[in-house]
C-alpha cells in the first residue's frame, strides 16, 4: 500500500481534503496493508516534524492506496504543478 499524508485548512471539510485541495501532500511509508498502513504512517507522522502542522488552522489525512507507486507519483507530479500554478 502507498500512503500520502495530506496537510489541509481547517476549514476545508474531511471529504474536499485531496490531493488536489491540500496545502501540502507528503508521501508517506509504503506498508502492506491497510491496516498497517494507518498504523505505520501516524508512527511516521510522530517521527516528523510534520506533527507541527497541527496548529489549530490545519489537519493531516492519510490516504492509502494500492501499492502502485507511479499512480502515487503522478499524484504527486499533479499537485506539484498545480501549487506551481497557483503560485504563478
Amino acid at each position: 500500500m502507498n500512503s500520502l499524508i495530506l496537510i489541509c485548512a481547517l476549514g476545508l471539510s474531511h471529504a474536499e481534503c485531496s490531493v488536489d485541495t491540500a496545502e501540502q501532500v507528503v508521501q508517506g511509508p509504503e506498508t502492506e496493508s491497510l491496516a498497517s498502513c494507518g498504523m505505520v504512517s501516524q508512527a511516521y507522522l510522530a517521527e516528523t516534524a510534520m506533527a507541527d502542522y497541527l496548529d489549530g488552522q490545519h489537519y493531516l489525512k492519510i490516504t492509502c492506496s494500492p501499492g502502485d507507486e507511479r499512480r502515487a507519483e503522478r499524484q504527486r507530479a499533479r499537485w506539484l504543478a498545480l501549487n506551481q500554478a497557483a503560485q504563478d
